[in-house]
């Protein structure tokens, strides 16, 4: 009788085991004139011949949660494809500024590619005068390039940390910056990966933040155009005013919110963040320094002005073309 009251337990535990399901976390001057995003511009790119992905053929892919992403191509250089450790030649270019570095942090200038060897130098958070030597290498399968070392001589630093520099008021003056947005902006509203896909900057991928200070996904080109379909979950972060922990796929939790700053009736700044107010800071990141953005600032109605939303768009050069680095989406939180 024991015998049998234990193999029914077990049976039991089995049967409980089988019926759960595992959940994947993680993985300068303002423009006030509203722009209409209903007329897509010619892209510059060659789109892909398959057409649009469907919820069927879409697979559930993860997407990069490091930051910065690990870069695919070198800043204003050809994508190096020799076995790692060689050296391959190029020509000197630049500016470059530094990025992705916590304020008051610097960038180690190194004797040599790679984290191993010893550091001959440092560039501030907010640099924006690295020039590059010409060649480069990969380490690790990190893409190091080599600079003007400040005190003197070269060094050499991960690119992952480095953007093409454009002055701000350049920046702003870049039509091309403009058509960026509108087909972002169709890409989006027509949930089109295929036409998102090539906006990405093919240098450090898409970052994605819901919130202010929450976690950054990072997408990069292959899988950004399934982030419309894929149901892959992320741990968003705490939302700034109640603290509650937001989790869940990017077309749940992130694309409604886009899409009403997007099918709404905004304003376009540059370079200056526009809210309805807010109890937590909404200024652009600062390890984002040397990244230009755009606001897209959707006004809540008379009666309901709290319920005001804000785009942040970084936008990245690479090659001297214009490319969609980061969003964040700002509300007001109580």
């Amino acid at each position: 009788m024991k015998r049998t009251f234990i193999l029914l337990a077990a049976g039991a535990a089995v049967l409980a085991l089988s019926a759960c399901s595992l959940s994947l976390l993680r993985a300068p001057a303002p423009l006030p004139t509203p722009i209409s995003l209903s007329t897509p511009t010619a892209l510059p790119f060659a789109l892909p011949a398959a057409g649009l992905p469907t919820a069927s053929s879409a697979p559930v892919l993860p997407a990069i949660t490091s930051a910065p992403a690990a870069s695919t191509a070198l800043p204003g250089a050809v994508v190096p494809t020799a076995a790692p450790g060689t050296i391959l030649p190029g020509s000197p270019s630049g500016p470059y500024g530094v990025i992705q570095v916590p304020a008051g942090g610097t960038l180690n200038v190194r004797s040599a590619a790679g984290t191993g060897n010893s550091v001959i130098a440092t560039f501030a958070a907010n640099a924006n005068n690295v020039m590059r030597t010409g060649p480069s290498t990969t380490v690790n399968n990190a893409v190091w390039v080599q600079v003007t070392d400040p005190a003197g001589g070269a060094g050499w630093v991960d690119s992952a940390y480095l953007t093409e520099y454009v002055p701000p008021a350049t920046f702003c003056a870049d039509g091309r910056v403009n058509s960026l947005l509108t087909n972002f902006g169709n890409a989006v509203k027509n949930s089109n990966g295929a036409a998102l896909s090539p906006l990405v900057s093919p240098d450090h991928g898409m970052s994605v933040r819901l919130w202010r200070n929450g976690n950054v996904v990072v997408y990069d080109q292959a899988h950004a155009q399934w982030i419309f379909t894929s149901s892959f979950s992320h741990d968003w972060g705490a939302a700034p005013g109640s603290g509650l922990d937001t989790v869940g796929s990017l077309h749940a939790q992130v694309l409604p919110k886009w899409l009403d700053v997007l099918n709404g009736s905004y304003t376009l700044s540059c370079n200056t963040p526009q809210t309805g107010g807010a109890s937590y800071d909404t200024s652009w990141p600062a390890s984002y320094t040397n990244i230009n953005f755009y606001s897209l600032y959707k006004p809540g109605p008379a009666g309901d002005e709290n319920s005001w939303r804000t785009l942040l768009v970084g936008v990245e050069y690479v090659q001297d073309q214009p490319y969609i680095f980061s969003v964040t989406q700002y509300q007001w939180e109580p």
